[in-house]
């Protein structure tokens, strides 16, 4: 009897260690499973990196593209000298007449008072005004090849007419308008010569101007 209740015992034993066996696997099986979200988490962080390295990336070209216009600009500014404008110019009139000479003159003064060299070429447009209403000036055929005033410089053109030795009152002069060379905003100016001039039915221009620089000043 005490044989069988011995061999029973030991069954039970080997029994309970196979059980005991069996509930370790389900307990590793259970323990191993977590491990997959915890892979996926440690992943993550790699995939946020992603997207800053992009934007760090997208950041560079945009700067660089940024200096290239610059640069472009500065280099497209250099080495061009503008024309004379009329609100870089003092003008002023003086009487630029030679002792008896028969053709008066009026020397007309620009001087560049900007900050700046400026180009300025041609003729300036010229009106007398006068008690019988405008009389523009006729262009002299002289050639004009342009100068560069710097800052502080002046040029003279001249203004010709012929006096009024009629013994008449003629045509009064009341004013002289200058308008500088590819302007349009003009300068009324004092008149400096001949008071009046000759009334005639001549079709002869009685006032004449020549280009910048035909006249020196003084006369």
């Amino acid at each position: 009897m005490r044989m069988n209740r011995l061999a029973v015992t030991a069954v039970a034993v080997v029994a309970g260690l196979s059980l005991s066996a069996c509930g370790g696997d389900d307990d590793a099986t259970d323990t191993a499973a977590p491990s997959s979200p915890s892979a996926t988490s440690a992943g993550t962080p790699t995939q946020s990196s992603s997207p800053e390295e992009g934007d760090s990336a997208g950041t560079a070209p945009e700067e660089g593209a940024a200096d290239q216009g610059s640069t472009g600009q500065e280099s497209g500014g250099t080495g061009k000298i503008e024309r004379c404008h009329t609100d870089d110019l003092t003008i002023k009139a003086s009487d630029a007449t030679i002792g008896d000479d028969p053709t008066k003159a009026v020397a007309v003064e620009l001087r560049n008072t900007s900050n700046r060299s400026c180009s300025i070429k041609g003729f300036a447009g010229v009106n007398l005004l006068s008690s019988e209403g405008a009389i523009p000036a006729t262009r002299r055929d002289q050639k004009d090849d342009g100068t560069t005033l710097k800052a502080g410089e002046p040029t003279f053109f001249g203004i010709f007419y012929k006096g009024n030795d009629s013994g008449g009152s003629g045509v009064k002069i009341k004013g002289l308008v200058v308008t500088p060379p590819d302007e349009r905003k003009s300068v009324t100016l004092k008149w400096p010569g001949e008071p009046s001039l000759p009334i005639t039915d001549s079709p002869e221009t009685t006032v004449e101007i020549g280009p910048m620089g035909s006249i020196g000043q003084g006369g």
